[in-house]
């Protein structure tokens, strides 16, 4: 062969490795992906998934400095957390963190079309500032209008001030029909999430799930209620990502009882941070 030619074929084969090289990078990163975490994909349907949580707490600043209205703070020490509301009192924050493990708290904001929590604001602002994960909830009643249980809710919870999604708090059907109760409960959850941006956790009880919630609201995320020691099985098998498990828990810097809850297996408090 010329000398020429020699080059030439040298040339080629340098730019053949150049270019193939990140393609096989690219390529042993996506198996990677795919390999060892399609599993938590498949498993589990809301929009924030187990597999995503790990890149979700990398890009946490990088969040808040492309969205300068979110002020969301995520607290992963512990598993842990409660909810309180005005049958709680005055709470003493300070001492609730220095004798209690847990990262969150859920605070009632609201009830039906026009009740506010006496104790939200403060509860709000101080929770925050001992460094607690902060969501609210609304405590939902079938018999009264969606709509003006929306305008209730919007109103009082801001998207600015929280941690964590809201909750919808779902424990009765009341006197409408299966029919009429899932109807209005998807349209009032689907303006809630339309409103916030994000999907809110569902709240309810194992019963009552199994009874009138079962293969509704797949692809949410809920906590589930059940006060015993063995933990909740859905009838259709979902996942959940909270289980409240005592309504009668103790806790310093609160008078009485508080509910507790945890969050399940591989789930992150990430997967609700708003």
């Amino acid at each position: 062969m010329s000398y020429t030619y020699c080059r030439h074929i040298a040339l080629a084969t340098v730019l053949s490795f150049l270019f193939a090289c990140p393609q096989q990078a690219s390529a042993r990163k996506k198996d990677k992906t795919n390999g060892k975490g399609m599993a938590a994909y498949n498993a589990t349907e809301p929009d924030q998934l187990a597999a995503k949580a790990r890149d979700e707490r990398r890009m946490v600043h990088a969040s808040a400095f492309f969205m300068p209205t979110s002020n969301a703070r995520i607290n992963s020490r512990y598993r842990e957390g409660i909810d309180v509301s005005h049958y709680q009192g005055s709470i003493n924050w300070d001492e609730v963190v220095r004798g209690t493990q847990i990262s969150y708290v859920y605070l009632k904001a609201t009830e039906g079309a026009s009740l506010v929590d006496d104790t939200y604001r403060r509860n709000l602002a101080e929770a925050r500032r001992v460094g607690l994960s902060v969501g609210s909830y609304h405590f939902y009643r079938p018999n009264i209008n969606w709509q003006e249980q929306f305008a209730n809710l919007t109103s009082v919870v801001k998207r600015e001030d929280q941690d964590l999604v809201p909750i919808i708090d779902i424990e009765h059907r009341g006197s409408v029909s299966s029919e009429a109760f899932i109807r209005d409960l998807k349209a009032f959850v689907a303006k809630v999430t339309e409103y916030y941006g994000k999907k809110p956790l569902l709240y309810t009880y194992h019963n009552f799930y199994n009874r009138y919630l079962l293969g509704e609201f797949s692809d949410y995320h809920f906590m589930i209620a059940r006060y015993r020691s063995d933990s909740p099985i859905l009838d259709d098998g979902k996942d959940y990502i909270m289980w409240q498990y005592t309504s009668t828990g103790s806790i310093p810097g609160i008078k009485g009882n508080v509910d507790r809850s945890k969050i399940m297996g591989e789930y992150s408090l990430y997967q609700v941070m708003l």
